[in-house]
C-alpha cells in the first residue's frame, strides 16, 4: 500500500451514499456510510540534535481506515477515494453511538520495518472517535491524532550491524499496537522474547515507528542507546538517534608531540576526514606509513585509492555537493554533506594558489600498483569548473597527504 509524506490536508466535504435493504427481516437500518477524517495537525518535529525539520502526514489514495462503535463488536472498512473515506458494508445504528477510527488497520505489527521513509505511513498509527453519538446516518466525522513516533536511526560506522529492539517499562520487547475498541487509542503489544524492529547490515539513514506516550528503551544489539523519560515520546514527531559521531576531535603524534586534530564524516559509512593537511607535501613511500610511524602517529592514516573514488563520486550519488571555493585565501573543492544529519558537515580540499584560473595540484592515496607506483587523485580547477580523477604516479613525487581516522 502506497502512501505519501507530504503537507497534511483535510479531506473534503462528507456525503451520505445509502440504500435500504430489500430484505424486510433484516433492521430498518441502512448500509453504506462516508467517513470524513481529518488529522490533527502534526506540523512538528523533535530531535536530538540541533537540525531543524518538520514532520508531516496525509492520506493517500485506497489508504484503509477500520471503523467501530460501541454497538457493535466487529469493525467495517472504509477505503479512501481520493476525497472521502467510503465504506459499503457500513451499518448505521438504531440508537446513538460513539464511533471509533483506526489507521492502518486494527491491528500493527512493529517488527521487521524496511526503515525506508516512504515505508514509514504504513504504521503510522492514528485514532479518533466521533465528538458525540450518532447512529451515522449523516456520516461521520472524525479528528485522528498520531499515535506513534518515529525514530530516525543514523548507522555512521561502515558494515556496522543495526538490530533495533525496543523495550517497555517492564523490560517486555515492543512488538505491535492493537485498537483499543472502547477508546480511541491503541494497546501496545509486549512479547517476552526478543522482537527486531529494524535489522539492517550496514550504515545508513533508517526511520522506525515506534509507540508514543510510554517509557520505551532502545537498544542496539545488546547496546542501549537510549532510554525516554517515563512519558515516553511524543505522538507525531520523530526524533535522531545516531550509533556514532559524525565529527569530533583526536589525537595526533607530531614531532613528539599530542595535538589535537579535527574530523569530519560526510555520509553514513564514509571516511572520517581531518579538516586540514599534513604540515608538508610527502612522497609515497612516506604517506604509507601506518601505526607510530605515520606521520601524525596511530590514530591516523593516508586514505586508500576506494575512499577517495567514494568521495569523487559521492556527488553523483547524492551524497555530497561539491564546488570551487577560496578560503583562508586558498583555492580548494567544498564538499557539503547531502544526507539527513549531514547537512552541516563540510570537508575543503584546498590547493596552494590564491587564484581559480587555472590550478592543479595531487593528493596521495596509500594504495600501491604492482610495479611499485602509487595511486593519487588530481583535482584541475578552471575558474568555476572542477575536474577531479585518479592518477598512477611516481613513488617519489611528492604530493598533499589529507588523512583519516584509521579506525
Amino acid at each position: 500500500m502506497k502512501k505519501i509524506l507530504y503537507s497534511v490536508f483535510m479531506l473534503a466535504t462528507m456525503v451520505l451514499a445509502a440504500c435500504s435493504s430489500d430484505d424486510t427481516t433484516e433492521p430498518a437500518v441502512k448500509r453504506g456510510m462516508v467517513l470524513k477524517a481529518n488529522v490533527e495537525d502534526t506540523d512538528t518535529r523533535a530531535t536530538l540534535t540541533d537540525n531543524e525539520g518538520k514532520w508531516k502526514f496525509a492520506f493517500a489514495t485506497n489508504d484503509m481506515v477500520k471503523v467501530g462503535n460501541d454497538k457493535v463488536d466487529g469493525y467495517y472498512t472504509f477505503t479512501n477515494d481520493g476525497t472521502v473515506f467510503t465504506s459499503t458494508d457500513a451499518q448505521q445504528t438504531t440508537e446513538a453511538a460513539t464511533w471509533y477510527a483506526y489507521f492502518p488497520g486494527e491491528t500493527i505489527s512493529l517488527a521487521n520495518q524496511s526503515g525506508a521513509f516512504a515505508d514509514v505511513a504504513n504504521k503510522y498509527a492514528l485514532a479518533g472517535a466521533t465528538t458525540s453519538a450518532t447512529t451515522g446516518s449523516d456520516g461521520l466525522t472524525v479528528t485522528m491524532k498520531a499515535k506513534v513516533a518515529v525514530l530516525r536511526i543514523v548507522g555512521v560506522n561502515k558494515d556496522e550491524k543495526l538490530d533495533i529492539s525496543v523495550k517497555d517499562a517492564d523490560g517486555k520487547y515492543v512488538s505491535g499496537l492493537t485498537a483499543d475498541k472502547k477508546s480511541a487509542d491503541f494497546i501496545v503489544d509486549k512479547s517476552d522474547t526478543k522482537v527486531s524492529l529494524l535489522f539492517k547490515q550496514g550504515a545508513g539513514v533508517y526511520y522506525v515507528v515506534v509507540p508514543a506516550g510510554v517509557k520505551l528503551l532502545v537498544y542496539k544489539g545488546k547496546e542501549l542507546i537510549k532510554a525516554t523519560k517515563a512519558g515516553g515520546l511524543t505522538a507525531g514527531k520523530y526524533y535522531t538517534l545516531k550509533t556514532g559521531d559524525t565529527d569530533g576531535w583526536e589525537y595526533a603524534t607530531i614531532n613528539g608531540e599530542q595535538v589535537k586534530k579535527y574530523w569530519v564524516q560526510l555520509w553514513p559509512g564514509g571516511p572520517k576526514f581531518a579538516t586540514e593537511n599534513v604540515a608538508e607535501k610527502m612522497n609515497f613511500t612516506e604517506a604509507c606509513k601506518t601505526g607510530d610511524a605515520y606521520v601524525w602517529g596511530a590514530n591516523w592514516r593516508t586514505p586508500t585509492k576506494d575512499e577517495i573514488d567514494d568521495i569523487i563520486n559521492s556527488s553523483t550519488k547524492g551524497l555530497v555537493s561539491c564546488e570551487v571555493i577560496t578560503q583562508e585565501g586558498k583555492v580548494g573543492l567544498l564538499y557539503k554533506g547531502l544526507m539527513p544529519e549531514y547537512t552541516d558537515k563540510t570537508l575543503f580540499i584546498n590547493s596552494e594558489s590564491s587564484t581559480t584560473e587555472h590550478v592543479g595540484f595531487s593528493y596521495w592515496t596509500s594504495t600501491k600498483e604492482q610495479n611499485g607506483e602509487g595511486h593519487a587523485f588530481s583535482i584541475l580547477i578552471m575558474d568555476v569548473q572542477f575536474y577531479v580523477w585518479s592518477i598512477k604516479t611516481n613513488a617519489i613525487t611528492n604530493y598533499f597527504v589529507r588523512p583519516v581516522l584509521a579506525k
